[in-house]
């Protein structure tokens, strides 16, 4: 059993209602990409003084070497997990037919693809522009937005590996930016490690959309990059520790920490990022965003 698997079944030991629907449909989907990730594709990752500079010059390492997203082999994979939302997510009848029924192929294209690579959000934005996803409609911009990553994602993780390896012993933290060192994706969430005798916890970001990990500070905003420790503030819901919202008061930004001292399981921060979601719902309640664009909050 992989790492993913062992700590999403030691959360469903307790996870009921909506908590272990939510899991249970997400195992399968990182089944999915497992399989998808499987298939070898070459990739040539920067060299070490190359990708090192890139960095410090505030290039993304995707920039510098990108790997190649084949259309077929992505079309066939958004084709595989639209299939498995529409019958297991519990979606509206009428959002689950438009899904099995959109023509995705018709809108992908090497150059689309490529696009994708160096801006995820550009591509999802243009993806939904094309399709005519529609809040109101039956294909929303969230479940397309939803289907597009997930379906990008294994194309990213091995490459992105292969790119942070050719770093070497550089430290990570020189790159300074609450977005993804190697794709450019804003930081999904991220995990503050145990402390030590010479320093505090040390923060880690993490990239849902390519797995990077990189360090940050401690007091900063992981959204604007205030350090204003008067801005900055952590919260929880009761009895769980383990998981808290970094909260953002001076561009109310948000941005979700899995604190390891309090985690009882191993890590996983693919399954962390799941069952976080009820996080991300208690942050926008009160008027946060994950890209800090939000309004006046009440908490």
């Amino acid at each position: 059993m992989n790492l993913v698997s062992k700590v999403a079944d030691a959360y469903l030991k307790t996870a009921v209602g909506p908590d272990a629907a939510r899991l249970r449909f997400l195992e399968g989907l990182w089944d999915i990409q497992a399989s998808i990730e499987s298939a070898e594709r070459p990739y040539a990752p920067p060299s070490s003084e190359a990708a090192s500079e890139a960095l410090v010059n505030g290039q993304t390492l995707f920039a510098l070497s990108a790997p190649e997203v084949p259309v077929d082999a992505y079309s066939d994979g958004v084709e595989r997990i639209a299939h498995y939302t529409a019958e297991m997510a519990g979606l509206p009848a009428e959002q689950a037919e438009a899904l099995r029924n959109t023509n995705f192929r018709a809108v992908f294209s090497e150059e689309r693809l490529a696009g994708a690579v160096h801006s995820p959000d550009a591509f999802v934005a243009e993806v939904a522009n094309q399709l005519g996803a529609h809040p109101a409609g039956p294909l929303t911009p969230a479940t397309l937005a939803f289907v597009l990553i997930s379906a990008l994602v294994p194309f990213l993780t091995g490459p992105s590996e292969a790119a942070l390896k050719a770093l070497g012993a550089f430290d990570r933290r020189a790159w300074g930016h609450g977005r993804c060192p190697v794709c450019g994706a804003a930081a999904s969430m991220g995990r503050v490690g145990e402390s030590t005798a010479l320093k505090g916890a040390e923060r880690v970001l993490w990239c849902g959309v390519c797995h990077a990990e990189w360090g940050y500070e401690r007091i900063r905003c992981v959204r604007c990059g205030t350090r204003n420790p008067d801005k900055l503030r952590y919260s929880h819901v009761e009895n769980d520790p383990a998981h808290r919202i970094h909260l953002c008061d001076e561009c109310h930004g948000y941005a979700k920490f899995v604190f390891v001292n309090d985690l009882r399981k191993p890590l996983s921060m693919v399954v962390e990022d799941a069952v976080t979601m009820p996080l991300d719902e208690v942050a926008v309640k009160n008027g946060y965003t994950a890209t800090g664009d939000g309004g006046q909050t009440s908490c």
